[in-house]
Protein backbone atom coordinates (compact mmCIF):
# COMPACT_ATOMS: atom_id res chain seq x y z
CA UNK A 1 0.00 0.00 0.00
CA UNK A 2 3.03 2.34 0.97
CA UNK A 3 4.62 1.59 -2.37
CA UNK A 4 1.40 2.16 -4.13
CA UNK A 5 1.29 5.86 -2.40
CA UNK A 6 4.72 6.36 -3.12
CA UNK A 7 4.17 6.11 -7.19
CA UNK A 8 1.06 8.16 -6.80
CA UNK A 9 2.09 11.46 -7.81
CA UNK A 10 4.83 10.46 -10.53
CA UNK A 11 1.16 8.30 -11.88
CA UNK A 12 -0.95 11.08 -11.36
CA UNK A 13 1.86 14.00 -13.21
CA UNK A 14 1.98 11.30 -16.19
CA UNK A 15 -2.05 10.92 -16.21
CA UNK A 16 -1.98 14.59 -17.11
CA UNK A 17 0.44 14.81 -19.28
CA UNK A 18 -1.29 12.26 -21.59
CA UNK A 19 -4.60 13.66 -20.94
CA UNK A 20 -3.23 16.98 -22.32
CA UNK A 21 -1.73 15.25 -25.27
CA UNK A 22 -4.59 13.60 -26.94
CA UNK A 23 -7.14 16.45 -25.86
CA UNK A 24 -5.08 19.36 -26.67
CA UNK A 25 -2.96 17.44 -29.26
CA UNK A 26 -6.40 17.04 -31.09
CA UNK A 27 -5.96 20.85 -32.27
CA UNK A 28 -2.63 19.84 -33.71
CA UNK A 29 -3.92 16.80 -35.01
CA UNK A 30 -6.72 18.87 -36.79
CA UNK A 31 -4.16 21.93 -37.86
CA UNK A 32 -1.77 19.19 -39.84
CA UNK A 33 -4.69 18.44 -42.06
CA UNK A 34 -6.78 21.82 -42.56
CA UNK A 35 -6.58 21.76 -45.90
CA UNK A 36 -8.19 18.51 -46.13
CA UNK A 37 -10.77 19.48 -43.29
CA UNK A 38 -11.52 22.89 -45.53
CA UNK A 39 -12.06 20.38 -48.78
CA UNK A 40 -14.22 18.27 -47.34
CA UNK A 41 -16.69 20.90 -45.76
CA UNK A 42 -16.92 22.90 -49.26
CA UNK A 43 -15.75 25.99 -47.37
CA UNK A 44 -13.60 28.60 -47.55
CA UNK A 45 -10.59 29.87 -45.76
CA UNK A 46 -12.13 32.59 -43.90
CA UNK A 47 -15.13 29.81 -42.93
CA UNK A 48 -12.68 27.66 -41.35
CA UNK A 49 -10.68 29.99 -39.69
CA UNK A 50 -13.92 31.39 -37.88
CA UNK A 51 -13.83 28.08 -36.40
CA UNK A 52 -10.84 28.40 -34.07
CA UNK A 53 -11.57 32.44 -32.96
CA UNK A 54 -15.01 30.74 -32.08
CA UNK A 55 -13.37 28.36 -29.49
CA UNK A 56 -10.87 30.86 -28.31
CA UNK A 57 -13.94 33.24 -27.52
CA UNK A 58 -15.93 30.45 -25.80
CA UNK A 59 -12.46 29.29 -23.84
CA UNK A 60 -12.45 33.12 -22.22
CA UNK A 61 -16.15 32.83 -21.46
CA UNK A 62 -15.92 29.68 -20.17
CA UNK A 63 -13.23 30.33 -18.16
CA UNK A 64 -15.32 33.27 -15.94
CA UNK A 65 -17.32 30.20 -14.84
CA UNK A 66 -14.56 27.83 -14.83
CA UNK A 67 -12.54 28.66 -11.61
CA UNK A 68 -15.52 27.54 -9.41
CA UNK A 69 -16.56 24.98 -11.59
CA UNK A 70 -13.12 23.75 -11.18
CA UNK A 71 -13.68 23.79 -7.32
CA UNK A 72 -17.27 22.74 -7.28
CA UNK A 73 -16.88 19.35 -8.80
CA UNK A 74 -13.37 18.69 -8.86
CA UNK A 75 -9.94 18.98 -11.16
CA UNK A 76 -10.24 15.56 -12.11
CA UNK A 77 -13.59 15.23 -12.94
CA UNK A 78 -13.50 18.44 -14.87
CA UNK A 79 -10.35 16.53 -17.01
CA UNK A 80 -12.66 13.68 -17.45
CA UNK A 81 -15.39 15.67 -18.93
CA UNK A 82 -12.49 17.33 -21.08
CA UNK A 83 -11.50 13.97 -22.35
CA UNK A 84 -15.37 13.15 -23.33
CA UNK A 85 -16.07 16.48 -24.96
CA UNK A 86 -12.79 16.36 -26.82
CA UNK A 87 -13.79 12.50 -28.38
CA UNK A 88 -17.02 13.86 -29.17
CA UNK A 89 -15.54 17.14 -30.92
CA UNK A 90 -13.10 14.71 -33.26
CA UNK A 91 -16.91 12.62 -34.10
CA UNK A 92 -18.15 15.56 -35.00
CA UNK A 93 -15.34 16.93 -36.89
CA UNK A 94 -15.12 13.15 -38.85
CA UNK A 95 -18.49 13.51 -40.09
CA UNK A 96 -19.01 17.14 -41.19
CA UNK A 97 -19.67 17.86 -44.50
CA UNK A 98 -20.49 21.78 -43.45
CA UNK A 99 -19.33 24.18 -41.84
CA UNK A 100 -22.53 24.14 -39.45
CA UNK A 101 -20.60 21.25 -37.44
CA UNK A 102 -17.67 22.73 -37.17
CA UNK A 103 -18.44 25.41 -35.40
CA UNK A 104 -20.44 23.50 -32.98
CA UNK A 105 -17.14 21.25 -32.81
CA UNK A 106 -15.21 24.69 -31.62
CA UNK A 107 -17.54 25.96 -29.08
CA UNK A 108 -17.66 22.50 -27.12
CA UNK A 109 -13.39 22.43 -27.94
CA UNK A 110 -13.30 26.25 -25.99
CA UNK A 111 -15.28 25.26 -23.58
CA UNK A 112 -13.03 21.86 -22.78
CA UNK A 113 -9.84 24.41 -23.01
CA UNK A 114 -11.49 26.37 -20.04
CA UNK A 115 -12.49 23.84 -17.69
CA UNK A 116 -10.69 20.31 -19.24
CA UNK A 117 -7.34 21.54 -19.95
CA UNK A 118 -4.73 23.34 -17.87
CA UNK A 119 -6.19 24.72 -14.98
CA UNK A 120 -7.88 21.23 -14.25
CA UNK A 121 -4.38 19.78 -14.50
CA UNK A 122 -2.45 22.38 -12.10
CA UNK A 123 -5.77 21.63 -9.55
CA UNK A 124 -5.17 17.98 -9.83
CA UNK A 125 -1.04 18.24 -9.79
CA UNK A 126 -1.18 20.47 -6.76
CA UNK A 127 -3.30 18.02 -5.02
CA UNK A 128 0.08 16.06 -4.90
CA UNK A 129 2.77 17.96 -5.45
CA UNK A 130 1.65 20.87 -3.04
CA UNK A 131 4.73 24.00 -3.82
CA UNK A 132 6.58 21.81 -5.94
CA UNK A 133 3.46 22.30 -8.70
CA UNK A 134 5.07 24.97 -11.11
CA UNK A 135 8.79 22.95 -11.29
CA UNK A 136 6.70 19.63 -11.85
CA UNK A 137 3.88 21.48 -14.48
CA UNK A 138 6.32 22.62 -16.82
CA UNK A 139 7.88 18.71 -17.07
CA UNK A 140 3.97 17.41 -17.94
CA UNK A 141 3.66 20.49 -20.85
CA UNK A 142 7.33 19.30 -21.63
CA UNK A 143 6.12 15.86 -22.32
CA UNK A 144 3.18 16.55 -23.49
CA UNK A 145 4.72 18.88 -26.58
CA UNK A 146 7.11 15.77 -27.28
CA UNK A 147 3.69 13.39 -27.24
CA UNK A 148 1.86 16.41 -29.82
CA UNK A 149 5.02 15.82 -31.53
CA UNK A 150 4.90 11.79 -31.90
CA UNK A 151 0.81 12.54 -32.93
CA UNK A 152 1.25 14.65 -35.82
CA UNK A 153 3.58 12.49 -36.96
CA UNK A 154 1.50 9.02 -37.19
CA UNK A 155 -0.84 11.47 -38.50
CA UNK A 156 1.58 12.07 -41.47
CA UNK A 157 2.09 8.06 -41.92
CA UNK A 158 -1.40 7.54 -41.70
CA UNK A 159 -2.28 10.30 -44.40
CA UNK A 160 -0.56 7.78 -46.95
CA UNK A 161 -2.86 5.02 -46.63
CA UNK A 162 -6.39 6.11 -44.32
CA UNK A 163 -8.56 9.55 -45.48
CA UNK A 164 -8.75 11.79 -43.11
CA UNK A 165 -12.41 11.15 -41.61
CA UNK A 166 -11.18 7.71 -40.80
CA UNK A 167 -7.60 9.29 -39.39
CA UNK A 168 -10.11 11.67 -36.91
CA UNK A 169 -11.96 8.56 -35.97
CA UNK A 170 -9.17 6.63 -34.63
CA UNK A 171 -7.89 9.87 -32.87
CA UNK A 172 -11.43 10.38 -31.44
CA UNK A 173 -11.12 5.90 -29.92
CA UNK A 174 -7.18 6.68 -28.80
CA UNK A 175 -8.34 9.74 -26.85
CA UNK A 176 -11.14 8.12 -24.97
CA UNK A 177 -9.20 4.99 -24.00
CA UNK A 178 -6.06 6.90 -22.95
CA UNK A 179 -7.78 9.22 -21.63
CA UNK A 180 -10.29 7.65 -19.16
CA UNK A 181 -7.41 4.94 -18.18
CA UNK A 182 -4.88 7.69 -17.34
CA UNK A 183 -8.00 9.39 -15.20
CA UNK A 184 -9.56 6.58 -13.66
CA UNK A 185 -6.20 4.35 -13.48
CA UNK A 186 -3.01 6.78 -13.27
CA UNK A 187 -4.41 9.50 -11.50
CA UNK A 188 -7.51 8.01 -9.54
CA UNK A 189 -8.63 9.51 -6.72
CA UNK A 190 -7.72 12.89 -5.57
CA UNK A 191 -6.36 13.06 -1.98
CA UNK A 192 -9.30 15.82 -1.61
CA UNK A 193 -11.92 13.56 -2.73
CA UNK A 194 -12.29 11.66 0.10
CA UNK A 195 -12.54 8.36 -1.44
CA UNK A 196 -11.41 5.43 1.03
CA UNK A 197 -10.03 8.03 4.06
CA UNK A 198 -7.58 5.10 5.25
CA UNK A 199 -5.95 6.06 2.16
CA UNK A 200 -5.83 9.94 2.85
CA UNK A 201 -5.17 9.00 6.73
CA UNK A 202 -1.83 7.29 5.74
CA UNK A 203 -0.60 9.67 3.30
CA UNK A 204 -0.71 11.88 6.49
CA UNK A 205 0.83 9.65 8.76
CA UNK A 206 3.72 9.38 5.69
CA UNK A 207 4.18 12.79 5.83
CA UNK A 208 3.82 13.51 9.63
CA UNK A 209 6.73 11.06 9.96
CA UNK A 210 8.61 13.75 7.83
CA UNK A 211 8.81 11.90 4.88
CA UNK A 212 7.58 13.52 1.03
CA UNK A 213 6.48 10.35 -0.57
CA UNK A 214 8.32 10.74 -4.36
CA UNK A 215 7.46 14.31 -4.51
CA UNK A 216 3.58 14.46 -2.22
CA UNK A 217 3.27 16.75 -0.18
CA UNK A 218 3.44 16.79 3.39
CA UNK A 219 0.56 18.28 5.54
CA UNK A 220 3.03 20.93 7.32
CA UNK A 221 3.94 22.20 4.21
CA UNK A 222 0.12 22.14 3.14
CA UNK A 223 -0.60 24.23 5.91
CA UNK A 224 2.05 26.62 5.41
CA UNK A 225 0.72 27.16 1.99
CA UNK A 226 -2.69 28.00 2.95
CA UNK A 227 -1.94 29.88 6.15
CA UNK A 228 0.28 32.17 4.15
CA UNK A 229 -1.95 32.28 1.02
CA UNK A 230 -5.04 33.87 -0.80
CA UNK A 231 -8.43 32.84 -2.11
CA UNK A 232 -9.25 34.16 -5.56
CA UNK A 233 -12.15 35.85 -3.48
CA UNK A 234 -9.60 37.73 -1.16
CA UNK A 235 -7.14 38.17 -4.58
CA UNK A 236 -10.06 40.01 -6.23
CA UNK A 237 -9.99 42.82 -3.81
CA UNK A 238 -6.15 43.49 -4.83
CA UNK A 239 -4.68 45.33 -8.04
CA UNK A 240 -2.76 42.45 -8.96
CA UNK A 241 -4.58 39.97 -9.93
CA UNK A 242 -5.87 42.74 -12.59
CA UNK A 243 -2.40 42.85 -13.71
CA UNK A 244 -1.83 39.18 -13.89
CA UNK A 245 -4.77 39.26 -15.63
CA UNK A 246 -4.06 41.67 -18.60
CA UNK A 247 -0.37 40.17 -18.36
CA UNK A 248 -1.27 37.33 -19.48
CA UNK A 249 -3.61 38.69 -22.31
CA UNK A 250 -0.79 39.98 -23.86
CA UNK A 251 1.44 37.18 -22.79
CA UNK A 252 -0.87 35.25 -25.07
CA UNK A 253 -0.15 37.54 -28.36
CA UNK A 254 3.66 36.21 -28.75
CA UNK A 255 2.77 32.61 -28.62
CA UNK A 256 -0.26 32.38 -30.63
CA UNK A 257 0.91 34.97 -32.99
CA UNK A 258 4.13 33.13 -33.80
CA UNK A 259 1.96 29.48 -33.92
CA UNK A 260 -0.33 30.99 -36.36
CA UNK A 261 2.15 33.28 -38.64
CA UNK A 262 5.55 32.04 -38.13
CA UNK A 263 5.24 29.76 -41.44
CA UNK A 264 3.78 32.49 -43.37
CA UNK A 265 6.75 34.69 -42.59
CA UNK A 266 9.26 32.69 -43.73
CA UNK A 267 7.25 31.77 -47.08
CA UNK A 268 6.39 35.15 -47.38
CA UNK A 269 10.40 36.00 -47.08
CA UNK A 270 11.02 33.27 -49.74
CA UNK A 271 11.38 30.15 -47.72
CA UNK A 272 9.87 27.12 -49.41
CA UNK A 273 6.77 25.32 -48.01
CA UNK A 274 8.59 22.01 -46.81
CA UNK A 275 11.79 24.37 -46.06
CA UNK A 276 9.54 26.32 -43.59
CA UNK A 277 7.49 23.39 -41.87
CA UNK A 278 10.75 21.93 -41.12
CA UNK A 279 12.13 25.03 -38.81
CA UNK A 280 8.90 25.08 -37.46
CA UNK A 281 9.05 21.25 -36.30
CA UNK A 282 12.60 22.19 -34.94
CA UNK A 283 11.14 25.17 -33.23
CA UNK A 284 8.35 22.56 -31.79
CA UNK A 285 10.84 20.40 -29.63
CA UNK A 286 12.99 23.09 -29.14
CA UNK A 287 9.76 24.53 -27.26
CA UNK A 288 8.90 20.81 -25.43
CA UNK A 289 12.97 20.94 -24.16
CA UNK A 290 12.46 24.27 -22.58
CA UNK A 291 9.22 23.72 -21.23
CA UNK A 292 10.65 20.38 -19.90
CA UNK A 293 13.16 22.65 -17.63
CA UNK A 294 11.06 25.66 -17.39
CA UNK A 295 9.56 24.93 -13.89
CA UNK A 296 12.98 24.22 -12.24
CA UNK A 297 14.44 27.41 -13.95
CA UNK A 298 11.90 29.26 -11.79
CA UNK A 299 12.45 27.58 -9.16
CA UNK A 300 15.92 28.82 -9.00
CA UNK A 301 15.45 32.30 -10.48
CA UNK A 302 12.14 32.89 -9.29
CA UNK A 303 9.36 33.88 -11.37
CA UNK A 304 10.39 37.57 -12.01
CA UNK A 305 13.84 36.72 -13.94
CA UNK A 306 11.89 33.83 -15.36
CA UNK A 307 9.42 36.09 -17.21
CA UNK A 308 12.77 38.26 -18.27
CA UNK A 309 14.27 35.38 -19.86
CA UNK A 310 10.91 34.38 -21.68
CA UNK A 311 10.11 37.69 -22.98
CA UNK A 312 13.08 40.02 -23.97
CA UNK A 313 14.37 36.01 -25.49
CA UNK A 314 11.29 36.36 -27.68
CA UNK A 315 12.11 39.87 -28.55
CA UNK A 316 15.60 39.44 -29.30
CA UNK A 317 14.38 35.88 -31.39
CA UNK A 318 12.19 38.43 -33.67
CA UNK A 319 15.01 40.93 -33.80
CA UNK A 320 16.58 38.12 -35.54
CA UNK A 321 13.51 36.92 -38.09
CA UNK A 322 13.38 40.69 -39.14
CA UNK A 323 17.46 41.02 -39.51
CA UNK A 324 17.18 37.70 -41.75
CA UNK A 325 14.07 39.28 -44.15
CA UNK A 326 16.12 42.13 -44.22
CA UNK A 327 19.16 40.68 -46.50
CA UNK A 328 20.67 37.95 -43.89
CA UNK A 329 21.20 34.65 -44.32
CA UNK A 330 19.47 31.37 -43.57
CA UNK A 331 21.49 31.14 -40.29
CA UNK A 332 20.03 34.08 -38.96
CA UNK A 333 16.56 32.58 -39.37
CA UNK A 334 17.81 29.21 -38.28
CA UNK A 335 19.14 30.82 -35.16
CA UNK A 336 16.27 32.98 -34.37
CA UNK A 337 14.54 29.73 -33.16
CA UNK A 338 15.95 29.32 -30.05
CA UNK A 339 14.98 32.50 -28.65
CA UNK A 340 11.63 32.67 -30.13
CA UNK A 341 11.23 29.25 -28.53
CA UNK A 342 11.49 30.72 -25.14
CA UNK A 343 8.01 32.01 -25.61
CA UNK A 344 7.01 28.28 -24.89
CA UNK A 345 6.41 28.92 -21.32
CA UNK A 346 3.61 31.58 -20.96
CA UNK A 347 1.10 28.58 -21.08
CA UNK A 348 2.11 27.85 -17.83
CA UNK A 349 3.22 31.16 -16.52
CA UNK A 350 0.01 31.15 -14.23
CA UNK A 351 1.36 27.84 -12.49
CA UNK A 352 5.15 30.11 -11.77
CA UNK A 353 3.20 33.32 -10.90
CA UNK A 354 0.38 32.42 -8.60
CA UNK A 355 2.57 31.16 -5.90
CA UNK A 356 4.61 34.38 -5.67
CA UNK A 357 1.55 36.73 -6.54
CA UNK A 358 -1.25 34.71 -4.07
CA UNK A 359 0.15 31.80 -2.61
CA UNK A 360 -1.47 28.17 -2.98
CA UNK A 361 -4.10 28.52 -0.99
CA UNK A 362 -6.90 29.03 -4.01
CA UNK A 363 -4.43 28.22 -6.49
CA UNK A 364 -6.66 26.53 -9.32
CA UNK A 365 -9.42 28.97 -9.30
CA UNK A 366 -6.79 32.03 -9.83
CA UNK A 367 -4.75 30.03 -12.45
CA UNK A 368 -8.53 29.58 -13.86
CA UNK A 369 -8.65 32.91 -14.21
CA UNK A 370 -4.94 33.71 -15.61
CA UNK A 371 -6.02 30.70 -18.35
CA UNK A 372 -9.12 33.05 -19.06
CA UNK A 373 -7.40 36.48 -19.90
CA UNK A 374 -4.70 33.71 -21.68
CA UNK A 375 -7.82 32.67 -24.21
CA UNK A 376 -8.96 36.15 -24.52
CA UNK A 377 -5.44 37.48 -25.81
CA UNK A 378 -5.69 34.23 -27.88
CA UNK A 379 -9.02 35.51 -29.49
CA UNK A 380 -7.57 38.89 -30.02
CA UNK A 381 -4.49 38.41 -31.70
CA UNK A 382 -6.12 36.47 -35.04
CA UNK A 383 -7.92 40.04 -35.68
CA UNK A 384 -5.07 42.47 -34.38
CA UNK A 385 -1.65 40.94 -35.50
CA UNK A 386 -4.07 39.43 -38.96
CA UNK A 387 -5.11 43.25 -39.59
CA UNK A 388 -1.47 44.71 -39.09
CA UNK A 389 0.27 42.29 -41.35
CA UNK A 390 -2.33 42.72 -43.77
CA UNK A 391 -1.50 46.59 -43.61
CA UNK A 392 1.96 46.63 -42.78
CA UNK A 393 3.48 43.56 -43.58
CA UNK A 394 4.59 40.29 -41.69
CA UNK A 395 7.50 42.44 -39.83
CA UNK A 396 5.73 44.97 -38.54
CA UNK A 397 2.99 42.06 -37.37
CA UNK A 398 5.87 40.57 -35.56
CA UNK A 399 7.24 43.25 -33.97
CA UNK A 400 3.69 43.64 -32.39
CA UNK A 401 3.95 40.31 -30.98
CA UNK A 402 7.65 41.24 -29.42
CA UNK A 403 6.30 44.35 -28.18
CA UNK A 404 3.33 43.02 -26.48
CA UNK A 405 5.49 40.28 -24.74
CA UNK A 406 7.10 43.55 -23.23
CA UNK A 407 4.40 45.16 -22.22
CA UNK A 408 2.85 41.82 -21.01
CA UNK A 409 6.59 41.34 -18.68
CA UNK A 410 6.04 45.17 -17.21
CA UNK A 411 2.09 43.93 -15.84
CA UNK A 412 3.92 40.57 -14.44
CA UNK A 413 6.91 42.62 -12.93
CA UNK A 414 4.46 45.68 -11.59
CA UNK A 415 2.00 43.01 -10.21
CA UNK A 416 4.54 41.11 -8.60
CA UNK A 417 5.90 44.71 -7.03
CA UNK A 418 1.85 45.11 -5.24
CA UNK A 419 1.02 41.12 -4.49
CA UNK A 420 -0.70 40.40 -1.70
CA UNK A 421 2.11 37.69 -0.79
CA UNK A 422 5.31 40.31 -0.90
CA UNK A 423 2.85 42.51 1.69
CA UNK A 424 2.62 39.36 4.11
CA UNK A 425 6.26 38.92 3.40
CA UNK A 426 6.89 42.38 4.60
CA UNK A 427 4.40 42.25 8.11
CA UNK A 428 5.68 38.89 8.68
CA UNK A 429 9.16 40.69 8.73
CA UNK A 430 8.22 43.76 10.49
CA UNK A 431 6.61 41.21 12.97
Amino acid sequence: MAETRSKRPAMAAAGCAIILAVGIGSTSVLNAIAPLLIEGMGATVTDYSFGPMLATIFAFVGSLIGAKFITKIGARRCLLIGTICVCVVLCLIATATSTALWYVANVINGIVLAIGAHAAAAGVLAEFYGARTPTVFGIVVGVMSFLVAGEVLVESVMLNVLDYRTIVYIFAAVTLVFGLFSNLVLIGKLPSEGAGKASAAGVGADAADGRDDEGLRSDSASSDAEESGFTLHDALRSPALYLFFFAMVLASFPLNGYSAYASYFFVGNGLSASLAATLLSVFAMIVAVISLVSGSVSKKLGASITSVIVFVGFAVGVGLMVAWADGGALPVAVGSLVPCALIGPVQILPALFIPQLFGMKDYTSINAFGMGGFYLGGAAVFVIVAAVMQNLGFNMGFIVLAVCGIAALVLFLVAIAVSPMKRLSVKGKEG
